[in-house]
């Protein structure tokens, strides 16, 4: 996966007017405070340096989990076709970018940012012909008494951030909004799972439709082995993230925990892939998440069509009877 060429042109121009030599410390000073606070605390950030600093070191990242998980609601409900946005804890409008490149139908975002400095940045980010008319709003979520009615609500990397006495009201105030599809993504962490499945619980007692990751409305059997449910999106590292990061490898990880709820049921699944499939001599074994347990399934060379589909199965994808 790549940035899309256009974001990743707009952000090579608006890197290139910042100071290399401070946006450079910026952007270490960034990092050693994402590290200390988790990554799934987005740092204060105070300026426009450090917002670009920000966007260079982390949206492709961002980008990267949020387009992967647009992708599996499309293979949930084929039919969706978006017009409305609502994207809180906008950031740099990751994504926004993310949602126009899965649903051409995206006509009108709104974007709520409480940070004035990336509010600034996501604008600049988001001029661009290739996207649906976004308006920003600079405003504290928990602030808000209503939210817009939308197609598709976003909240990434955010439902962490919020005060653990607060989140029922702020998944309240997601759900209030959403008439279609609401998506949740936290960091693939042991905290970002817990997380998930907090809003996982509290969305079916508001009898939201889950989509994905999950096929079922059973207790996570991955929580009860003490284990944690988490994806990977790898993304191509532009040349000024190599730079700011002093990385030689080419491409990135981002591992990421997600929810997907909606107004309405999507196609049956059976089980979901929840860690890579090994490939033997002769048999690959999945290990398939359903609403019977953790299953590990082995299929053989000998089960012919089957066996063709699970070749071309990965992390993440869901697996029926039929493959």
């Amino acid at each position: 996966m790549q940035l899309p060429p256009s974001l990743q042109h707009t952000l090579e121009r608006v890197i290139a007017e910042q100071p290399l030599t401070a946006l450079e410390r910026a952007a270490l000073e960034l990092s050693t405070r994402y590290r200390e606070q988790g990554t799934g605390s987005i740092p204060v950030i105070n300026t426009p340096l450090d917002a670009v600093a920000y966007a260079a070191w982390r949206m492709p990242a961002t980008y990267a989990a949020l387009r992967s998980v647009f992708r599996r609601l499309a293979e949930s409900q084929p039919d969706f076709a978006p017009k409305r946005m609502l994207d809180i804890g906008a950031g740099s409008g990751a994504a926004i970018w993310a949602a126009a490149e899965q649903w051409p139908s995206l006509q009108h975002v709104v974007a709520i940012e409480r940070q004035p400095a990336m509010v600034r940045l996501g604008k600049q980010l988001t001029i661009s012909t290739n996207l649906p008319t976004v308006v920003w709003q600079q405003q504290d979520v928990m602030t808000l008494d209503r939210l817009p009615e939308s197609d598709l609500v976003v909240a990434g990397y955010v439902y962490g951030e919020i005060e653990a006495t607060a989140r029922n009201l702020f998944l309240s105030r997601l759900w209030k909004a959403t008439s279609g599809a609401l998506v949740l993504v936290e960091p693939g962490t042991p905290a970002g799972h817990t997380t998930i499945l907090h809003a996982r619980g509290e969305l079916i007692k508001r009898d939201a439709y889950l989509l994905a990751p999950c096929p079922h409305t059973a207790s996570c059997p991955l929580a009860e082995r003490n284990d944690w449910c988490h994806f990977s999106q790898r993304i191509a590292r532009p040349a000024f993230q190599r730079r700011l990061k002093g990385a030689s490898a080419p491409f990135e990880d981002e591992k990421f925990a997600y929810l997907i709820v909606s107004r309405r049921p999507a196609l049956p699944v059976n089980g979901r892939i929840v860690r890579h499939p090994k490939i033997y001599s002769g048999r690959i074994e999945l290990q398939v998440c359903t609403a019977d347990g953790l299953q590990l399934i082995t299929v053989t060379r000998s089960q012919g069509t089957i066996w063709r589909q699970a070749r071309d199965k990965e992390w993440g994808d869901s697996w029926s009877d039929r493959g």
